[in-house]
């Protein structure tokens, strides 16, 4: 996950990148913290305009003036409840030994984060000059990776697959990668014609058991001509060893993913049983 914690003070400003949480009840915006109070390690609301940082502790509201900000992007806040936390949440500290997680919550008019307490199942918030605990909240999530998954041509569209562009007749394709020859080679996965494709030596060749990529904050970054982004999705590699990343391009009405191959300065989609090359597409990258 692409995050850090800043060391700093309520005098000092926010760090770069700082993660908005929510706001107080006149309006005024929280952003995330953590802050060390009575030797535990504690999420805490920072609100900048105010020159402030809260910790919730032993019933109360308690203001601390140094604090880490958190940095970072391609954050999700996820409904939850009860002590439950959702996989990726992040962890902001600990109450003897136990890890606390950052939630949020509406409260008298506020948008306010505080400490989700897994073994008493709530979140704690500061406010008022109280700790109040809310049994619903949301839970901050971070940026999780993308990750392949085993498929075949029959099987359900795994959950979280990423789209890459549609086929001429507006058909739906996703990001996947096949073997093939001894290459591991991006694919286009085409759930509608059960089906995956792969361009191999001029040809367009069908796979029915293949990966799809899924999951992850990734982008799709105008390219050319080979060159790699330093963030740039591996999607294979051939068999002496060559990487090879996703790309797409506009063909014939699709847009249609396919592998990009540095040394050949180009990247090839499959497409009407043929290999099209391209030196001009868009390459998948991980933000």
């Amino acid at each position: 996950m692409s995050y850090t914690w800043i060391p700093t003070t309520v005098y000092a400003g926010l760090p770069p990148s700082a993660v908005y949480a929510g706001n107080d009840s006149d309006g005024t915006p929280i952003y995330v913290g953590r802050a060390f109070f009575e030797g535990q390690q504690l999420p805490c609301k920072v609100m900048p305009s105010k020159n402030a940082a809260y910790v919730s502790y032993a019933g109360k509201e308690h203001f601390v003036a140094n604090y880490e900000g958190l940095s970072g992007h391609g954050f999700t806040w996820i409904q939850s409840g009860h002590g439950h936390v959702p996989s990726g949440a992040v962890v902001a500290g600990n109450n003897s030994g136990e890890p606390l997680y950052i939630g949020r919550a509406h409260f008298q008019g506020s948008l306010t984060p505080g400490k989700v307490h897994r073994s008493h199942a709530c979140l704690y918030i500061p406010y008022g000059g109280d700790e109040h605990s809310v049994r619903s909240y949301e839970v901050l999530v971070g940026a999780q990776r993308s990750n392949w998954v085993s498929s075949s041509a029959y099987a359900p569209i795994p959950n979280g697959a990423i789209l890459a562009g549609n086929d001429a007749d507006g058909s739906p394709i996703y990001v996947g990668k096949a073997f093939h020859e001894g290459d591991l080679i991006p694919a286009k996965v085409i759930p509608s014609k059960n089906v995956a494709y792969v361009s191999y030596n001029g040809m367009e060749i069908a796979k029915h058991q293949f990966e799809v990529l899924c999951n992850g904050n990734v982008s799709w970054i105008p390219s050319g001509h080979g060159q790699i982004p330093h963030n740039a999705v591996v999607g294979g590699n051939t068999s002496s060893g060559e990487t090879l990343y996703i790309g797409r391009a506009h063909h014939m009405g699709s847009l249609t993913p396919g592998k990009v191959h540095p040394s050949h300065g180009s990247l090839y989609i499959s497409f009407g049983g043929g290999e099209v090359p391209n030196k001009s597409y868009e390459i998948l990258t991980e933000n």
